[in-house]
């Protein structure tokens, strides 16, 4: 393990120690959900719908570099044609004038020859090597050049065959939880005081949430509750996003085919995505068979990460080349390690 002295091994720290260094430090990874939800409503309007009906409001971005060059791709990457790569990105734009960050990266992987949608999420803050610019955060290779840049440096980082992406900004995730109905969460009485606060932080005071348990929260209080970061370690904020994730899951599931129109209208302009009319019907075939759904954070313990500071800004540090290979893994199962052991039932 190396011994650098700007760096701690966080896997190391009380639950106390490590929630602390990261609220000061680390930015917030706010709404992985975002982009998976739009991978989502993708889907499901190619599988239920006449897609260029429903779907006529989705910006396709049709300028998208297709290039196996110019996205990073290199012809070793080729895996199993069956399986699918696309980038999720959650934007952090608030004023909606610029491309923002990225603040929630992941890669989806639309397995049909192992019936599986995996979820990917690479932390934010990872540093990674960005074409033109040097070491930087991952985040900000979407700010510097859009979604051909940020799916190039995942590509050449991680070793990668990513070709298309599904963007939101983070601010629409609202939106996406009260155009489903909302999601039932089991909140704890410490978590119902942030979900409170935050939305007091952004001037929202007539949506107080006054019940702890098994609760249904409306837009607002679910990207409070998917922000928290006071109540636990920074893995327990992973895990309430992941809660939030499986639980407007839940309510797609939940839905008759008569109500996937209306909610598919509501949500499509929310979406930008590289993919074609074609290829969403292509996947969208696979919930047909009612596939698992898994999901993984990278980097992982396996990773042996380590947090701190450089050159004056919070970075994740790990062996990037490792990473690929284990992201490979989930992905591809080659050794039959990764399957199923952390799928959402």
């Amino acid at each position: 393990m190396p011994q650098n002295k700007d760096f701690e091994d966080i896997y190391s720290f009380s639950p106390e120690a490590a929630n602390e260094k990261g609220k000061k430090k680390k930015s917030r990874w706010k709404k992985i959900l975002i982009g998976v939800l739009s991978v989502i409503l993708v889907l499901t309007g190619g599988a239920f719908c006449a897609a260029w009906y429903f779907l006529g409001d989705l910006n396709i971005d049709t300028n998208f570099p297709k290039s196996d060059d110019e996205l990073g791709v290199a012809s070793k990457n080729e895996q199993e044609g069956s399986i699918t790569n696309i980038a999720l990105y959650g934007i952090d734009s608030r004023t909606h004038d610029d491309q923002g960050h990225a603040d929630a990266t992941m890669i989806l992987s639309v397995d049909k020859k192992h019936n599986k949608l995996k979820l990917i999420s690479i932390l934010r803050d990872t540093q990674v090597e960005i074409e033109g610019y040097g070491k930087a955060k991952l985040t900000t290779s979407y700010w510097w050049g859009g979604a051909p840049l940020a799916i190039k440096t995942l590509n050449q980082n991680f070793n990668m065959n990513v070709r298309d992406y599904v963007r939101v900004n983070f601010d629409q995730l609202a939106d996406v939880v009260d155009a489903v109905g909302g999601v039932e969460i089991d909140v704890t009485p410490e978590e119902l005081e942030e979900i409170n606060f935050h939305m007091h932080g952004i001037d929202i005071y007539d949506k107080d949430l006054y019940q702890t348990g098994m609760v249904t929260l409306n837009g607002d209080q679910a990207v409070s509750y998917a922000r928290i970061r006071n109540v636990g370690t920074d893995m327990a904020r992973a895990d309430r996003q992941q809660e939030v994730l499986m639980a407007i899951l839940a309510r797609v599931e939940e839905m008759g085919v008569a109500e996937y129109p209306s909610v598919i209208k509501q949500l499509a302009p929310l979406v930008t995505t590289s993919l074609d009319y074609g290829e969403m019907i292509s996947l969208a075939s696979i919930l047909v068979n009612n596939p698992e759904i898994e999901m993984y954070t990278i980097p992982s313990e396996e990773e042996n990460a380590w947090g701190g500071e450089d050159n004056g800004a919070w970075v994740w540090k790990y062996d990037l080349e490792a990473a690929g290979e284990h992201i490979h893994r989930i992905i591809y199962e080659t050794d039959g390690e990764e399957s199923s052991t952390q799928s959402a039932e």
